[in-house]
């Protein structure tokens, strides 16, 4: 029988796809790429080594697809939180307290996508086209939410493209320091620091 549309074996696949995927996640963030198996992720998921797979070709098909499914799920709860603020300053503080708030409660994760973002910057990323793609699109919000704030008399005129950047790898830098440094502290007072840091810095007053 079909639920919303989906059929039982959909659901089923959806189901293990994303055990597998979050038990890719645990595993990588652990061991790194070299020293994850597919032995280890299987174990971890509650599967057979077969049934992974079943579902993807190669340790790094599920690496890439582990990524990327959670680099998305972070995208889609920030562009979210983005659409329901009503004002530049709103908007780019959503941007930033949406990353630490998802990262807070995916630390493990984090290690992963900090690592796989660092190496853009060596062009030694395991796919960097596609985790290149996915900066950009994140890169080019900022922009619009920047370029918003200096039309509306907000923020004083700056080479937008480049303080998008430069304010996306700060946000970057502040929660690597929060998720490894900052175990048990709750998001808010960093995000409240960064977000006033960056504000008063590129702002008008």
């Amino acid at each position: 029988m079909a639920v919303l549309g989906k059929t039982k074996k959909d659901v089923l696949l959806e189901f293990r796809t994303t055990e597998i995927l979050e038990a890719a996640r645990t595993v990588f963030s652990s061991k790194g790429f070299g020293g994850a198996t597919i032995d280890a992720i299987a174990l971890t998921a509650g599967v057979a080594k077969g049934t992974v797979y079943l579902y993807f070709e190669s340790k790094r098909d599920l690496y890439l697809a582990s990524m990327r499914e959670g680099v998305l799920a972070l995208h889609k709860e920030v562009g979210s939180e983005m659409e329901a603020a009503k004002t530049c300053e709103a908007k780019l503080h959503a941007f930033i307290n949406g990353r630490f708030q998802y990262f807070s409660r995916n630390r493990e994760f984090f290690r992963i996508y900090y690592t796989e973002f660092s190496h853009l910057v060596t062009g030694t990323a395991n796919a960097q086209a596609v985790f290149q793609d996915l900066y950009e699109q994140q890169a080019a919000v900022l922009e619009r939410v920047l370029a918003e704030g200096v039309k509306s008399g907000q923020l004083r005129p700056f080479d937008i493209p480049k303080t998008a950047r430069l304010v996306y790898d700060l946000i970057r830098a502040a929660l690597a320091h929060h998720i490894i440094h900052g175990a048990g502290e709750a998001p808010d007072a960093p995000v409240r620091t960064l977000f006033d840091f960056v504000w008063k810095g590129i702002g008008t007053k």
